[in-house]
């Protein structure tokens, strides 16, 4: 699940900002957060995984859900103290208990001990993202906050675009997804090493300079009050869609006879490829139309995903990923651009807790579709449905806003 930019803190001079986005505190937390989203990569297979063991369709939903369930109600507090304290030591913590996690996977084969598992790991990965942002909010120069987002995002999709095609090469070797999951939990310790430099070029005080204000109740007070509640709704729909594809997407093409592999490195590509190419663009373009357009091409790559032949399982993966490529950073943007400097922080995070709730809610919805015997074209279906509600939110925001400037 995904990480977030830089603004200057609250009582910070916005002006201040380095025009600079490749700063060297920028490309280290790129590293850090490309090895430490490596290890989570893999999980494209644990629905798989699952089935292999016998576990139950109704239990299959829950299990997957479980890590970011803990994800969504650890990141409030996790957030809040990574604002107001030092974020390196949480982040080093939150690396060693998900590296350890992996490992244990291998010794499990109970539903309830896999359950204790995912939730554990999904309070480090709260403390971990939480961590990450609290550094990385200050890094993006005012103008660049779609560049910013979309250059940033690359440290989950460049483990997809390789992860899977590599995992699936070495299935055979090591004998199963458990031993797959104990050989990612390695990716922690490059993660690791890039936080030492990173140690030392960003003070104890830098990394706890947030406005002392800042609490829970602030979060809920930027959720009811920053004019950005159809933008959060947006993005719990978007992000239900990709957890979903991402989740389930196996299952889907083992079932046509297709590649998994193939589908992540395809979309994966396409949406590397369109974020470098149209980010220096990004901030320029007509966001609203560009959404819409984003949202139709998902809905109808993935219902083409669902209905249509095999064949074209490869195209519709470029579809797809020429829809996502785009549309994320201009989400991002609107809450970038819609929140002062001093909500600017608390905004954020109100978007990443978008994403763990559709993070949560994806895997629930989607084992109750196979529970209920759609099989995996009902999942691809449903996941259509829920990117057309994004735009729908979308379309709301755009006309509240004009309303709003209007009086």
């Amino acid at each position: 699940m995904p990480i977030f930019p830089h603004t200057p803190h609250p009582g910070e001079d916005a002006g201040a900002a380095p025009q600079t986005l490749w700063t060297r505190e920028f490309l280290l937390l790129f590293m850090l957060a490309m090895f430490a989203n490596s290890y989570i990569a893999v999980f494209y297979s644990f629905e798989h995984w699952l089935v292999t063991l016998g576990i139950a369709p109704h239990w299959r939903g829950g299990l997957l859900s479980a890590m970011f369930v803990m994800v969504m109600l650890g990141r409030p507090v996790a957030s809040v103290w990574v604002i107001r304290h030092n974020a390196l030591p949480v982040m080093a913590m939150a690396i060693i208990v998900n590296s350890a996690a992996m490992f244990t996977y291998a010794h499990l084969d109970s539903p309830y001990d896999i359950l204790l598992l995912r939730m554990t790991q999904g309070l480090a990965l709260a403390a971990f993202s939480s961590s990450v942002v609290s550094v990385l909010v200050r890094c993006i120069p005012k103008g660049q906050s779609a560049r910013g987002f979309a250059l940033f995002s690359l440290t989950l999709l460049l483990p997809y675009s390789v992860v899977p095609l590599s995992s699936e090469r070495l299935l055979p070797l090591l004998g199963g997804e458990s031993r797959l999951y104990a050989a990612a939990g390695l990716m922690g310790v490059p993660a690791l090493c890039m936080l030492i430099p990173l140690a030392r070029k960003i003070s104890a005080r830098e990394a706890s300079t947030a406005a002392a204000a800042l609490s829970l109740r602030a979060l809920l007070h930027a959720l009811r009050h920053s004019g950005l509640g159809w933008v959060f709704l947006a993005c719990t729909f978007f992000g239900s869609m990709t957890i979903l594809v991402i989740c389930f997407v196996k299952g889907l093409a083992q079932a046509d006879g297709s590649s998994p592999s193939l589908f992540f490195t395809a979309y994966s590509s396409l949406v590397i490829l369109t974020r470098l190419l149209s980010g220096n663009h990004l901030d320029t373009l007509p966001r609203m139309p560009v959404i819409y357009i984003c949202c139709f091409c998902l809905a109808l790559s993935l219902i083409g995903l669902a209905v249509g032949p095999a064949w074209m399982f490869l195209p519709l993966a470029c579809l797809y990923g020429l829809g996502l490529g785009m549309l994320y950073p201009l989400l991002a943007a609107i809450i970038y651009d819609g929140s002062t400097p001093e909500t600017r922080s608390i905004n954020s995070n109100m978007m990443m807790l978008t994403f763990d709730f559709s993070a949560t809610m994806g895997p629930l919805l989607g084992g109750t579709v196979i529970s209920a015997g759609y099989g995996y074209p009902g999942v691809f279906l449903l996941a259509a449905t829920v990117i057309s509600l994004c735009a729908a939110c979308a379309f709301r925001h755009s006309r509240t806003s004009r309303a709003r400037a209007a009086r």
